[in-house]
């Protein structure tokens, strides 16, 4: 190999390897902003650096090989008599040093897991160790789609009779302004590979359909479910609802105003209750009442209303209505008691805010002692970890089988 080729290859090792090193660093520590975009960004590297540390190790492993083999590490005089070497090793160490860190952290998920639906055991799989097998098999596929779903298109309608499983309405996230029902989420398709029935919507999208037509569609389709979904073998007197992002946070609104016939234009006497709720990375405030949420643009891009044409009382009483957290309040002050509650949520959320998730865990548990509720803050998680098969994807997953198995196994028995 010429010099010249040697050099190339060498210079090309240094800029990858310090570029890994600096967005191994971004994902670890995301600057602070108030940008989506930007926002964006920066979770779109977290999650891919914080969720798959594995694949990056093995890169720059590979790297080391490339580099012994073409022999390049001495035989260059500029590199030789240099303190490249001893940066680059230094640099090596610190980037091997967080990728480490952050596939603990991912395993460290188990734990927490098992900590926080300990009375729920029973009623899911265990969580695989490090030196299982199946530990294996599940984190190295980037994304986890199981191949023994059957899935239902835009159906309009059934034929098939079966026994009665337990029914989940999963709403897609997207800043209610984007996404698909489409996109392979894998928690739908691993509650449905554990006999589950998810039926995943899609809902008209704001700025062109202001809220709360988002919020009226999910109710649409909850009313779909509860009417059919037994020709697809669904029992729909247990249907609980989840979603991520905002979804989660329509998810929340859909176990908080059922029956509410301000958000049922038509179909006011149908029964829209659902008996669980699992919110992911969701937004359950938008008043801004905890400076993590920007109402003005929720007010003008989502609700379509200018806050300049609207006094404040109006403007208050539309945030205040679409606020999970400010719903559990006034009901709780009834002596209302709430369907069961899982809320899962990353530290390192760069779209929103942790502080939304804890204060809103916080009024829920003074507002309604009695109803549960279950916070599982995964640390180091971004907001888009569980788009893709990580450790800790798989094990929040398996946690929300638990759950939804125990809030269905406890209301038949609330039944009997």
């Amino acid at each position: 190999m010429s010099s010249l080729l040697k050099f190339s290859v060498w210079t090309t090792y240094i800029l990858i390897n310090s570029l890994l090193a600096f967005l191994t660093d971004l994902a670890q520590w995301p600057p602070k902003t108030r940008n989506f975009w930007s926002a964006c960004i920066t979770t779109t590297i977290g999650t891919i650096f914080t969720e798959f540390p594995l694949y990056v190790i093995l890169f720059k492993v590979w790297m080391w090989f490339a580099i012994a083999i073409m022999d390049v590490w001495f035989s260059i005089p500029i590199v030789k008599s240099s303190l490249i070497q001893v940066f680059m090793l230094i640099l090596d160490i610190f980037t091997m040093s967080i990728l480490l860190y952050n596939f603990y952290n991912n395993y460290k998920t188990r734990q927490i897991i098992l900590d926080q639906t300990r009375e729920f055991e029973r009623y899911g799989p265990e969580l695989p160790s490090i030196t299982s097998s199946k530990f294996w098999l599940c984190v190295m596929p980037p994304l986890h789609i199981p191949l023994n779903i059957k899935v239902f298109r835009d159906i309009t309608y059934g034929t098939q009779e079966e026994l009665r499983q337990v029914v989940m309405l999963f709403i897609h996230g997207g800043n209610w302004m984007s996404m698909d029902k489409l996109i392979p989420f894998p928690q739908p398709w691993y509650l449905s590979s554990n006999n589950w029935i998810v039926c995943s919507i899609n809902y008209r999208l704001a700025p062109k359909n202001p809220y709360p037509a988002c919020l009226i569609d999910c109710k649409r389709a909850l009313r779909w479910i509860k009417k059919n979904i037994v020709s697809y073998g669904g029992d729909p007197n247990f249907v609980a609802v989840s979603g991520d992002s905002a979804g989660g946070h329509l998810a929340a609104l859909m176990a908080l105003t059922a029956n509410d016939k301000l958000y049922q234009p038509g179909f006011e006497q149908i029964d829209t209750k659902v008996q669980a709720c699992v919110g992911i990375n969701g937004i359950y405030d938008v008043t801004n009442k905890h400076k993590a949420f920007n109402p003005e643009w929720f007010s003008l891009e989502i609700c379509g209303k200018n806050p300049s044409n609207m006094s404040e009382d109006s403007i208050r009483e539309m945030l205040e209505n679409a606020s999970p957290e400010v719903l559990v309040e006034r009901k709780g002050n009834l002596n209302e008691e709430f369907v069961p509650f899982l809320i899962i949520h990353g530290d390192n959320d760069q779209l929103i805010n942790i502080k939304s998730c804890r204060e809103f865990v916080k009024t829920f548990r003074n507002s309604a002692p009695n109803s549960k509720l279950v916070s599982i803050e995964l640390p180091g998680a971004h907001h888009g970890y569980h788009f893709v098969s990580s450790p800790r994807t798989h094990y929040s997953m398996i946690a929300m089988l638990r759950f939804l198995n125990w809030a269905y196994h406890t209301s038949l028995n609330n039944n009997k």
